[in-house]
């Protein structure tokens, strides 16, 4: 399955954040916890390779403990500032404050040195849906950007004033022109960074459950009662859809409802805690 979506409106905000990241002092990079390593945008990581960046693990409850042990211990490896946050969780605005009141810290006392209190701008970029929006509504302690469980909600940047030491600009999710690897860009597709009007959802569907078929049969196992896997993907596929139901007249499957019902099982975190990436 083949994926590309790279609109207009993306290669606008590339060009932005290349503009206005000259201004940032830290780079707020949001990733879902579910495709951390897919998320990471090799157009946008070197745009701000030069910039201080603390990488924001998101969605934090939809996969497990154990894997988000990993997740932060690679990305530690690599020297990377790390968080792993539920974004609309209350304790998010303490957590992530905190933090970036630590990275700003030795700037902060030379500017009060100096007799002046610093405000320190905050890129907040990522791929579509990984949650940027509700991260910063909940900074804000109030809504101050539009939020949805879909990719490109956000349409402009905008800055938005966190206290008297922050201000955060929050830029529209993207992409990148083309994917390198066809596994990343179901991964994306899966998790809802790629816009549903571009994606053949039937075969998105089917796609899904062949990729979990071979990561995490226990879970498709526990969640639809599926005990054989030893057999054709379609076959595994096809109990499932019967299973939830989505039958038509006839007694034929649905397979277009059947789709829809997979990949709100996965991405609600019904299917259970699973990250693609691990």
């Amino acid at each position: 399955m083949r994926i590309n979506w790279f609109p207009g409106h993306m290669k606008k905000t590339l060009e932005g954040i290349e503009k206005d990241v000259k201004q940032i002092d830290i780079v707020l990079y949001v990733l879902d916890a579910r495709a951390p390593f897919s998320c990471l945008n090799p157009k946008i990581d070197e745009i701000v390779k030069n910039k201080t960046i603390l990488y924001v693990i998101n969605k934090i409850d939809l996969i497990s403990v154990e894997d988000a042990k990993k997740i932060i211990e690679a990305f530690v490896k690599e020297g990377k500032n790390v968080l792993t946050l539920q974004g609309n969780n209350v304790s998010v605005r303490n957590i992530l404050l905190n933090k970036l009141r630590d990275l700003t810290k030795e700037k902060f006392l030379k500017a009060k040195e100096k007799g002046f209190e610093p405000i320190f701008k905050v890129m907040v970029i990522g791929t579509p849906n990984t949650g940027k929006s509700t991260i910063i509504n909940t900074l804000c302690a109030q809504k101050k950007t539009m939020t949805g469980d879909k990719a490109g909600v956000t349409k402009g940047k905008q800055w938005v004033k966190i206290n008297e030491n922050f201000a955060l600009l929050d830029t529209p999710g993207t992409l990148w022109p083309k994917f390198e690897d066809d596994e990343v860009a179901l991964k994306l597709a899966f998790i809802g960074s790629i816009k549903k009007d571009v994606l053949d959802e039937e075969e998105l569907g089917f796609e899904l459950v062949k990729f979990l078929i071979k990561t995490h049969q226990d879970k498709l196992a526990a969640r639809y009662g599926v005990e054989d896997f030893e057999r054709e993907e379609i076959e595994v596929y096809d109990e499932i859809l019967t299973k939830t139901g989505c039958i038509m007249r006839g007694k034929e499957i649905d397979y277009t409802r059947g789709a829809s019902k997979v990949l709100e099982d996965f991405r609600s975190g019904r299917t259970g805690k699973i990250c693609l990436d691990l």
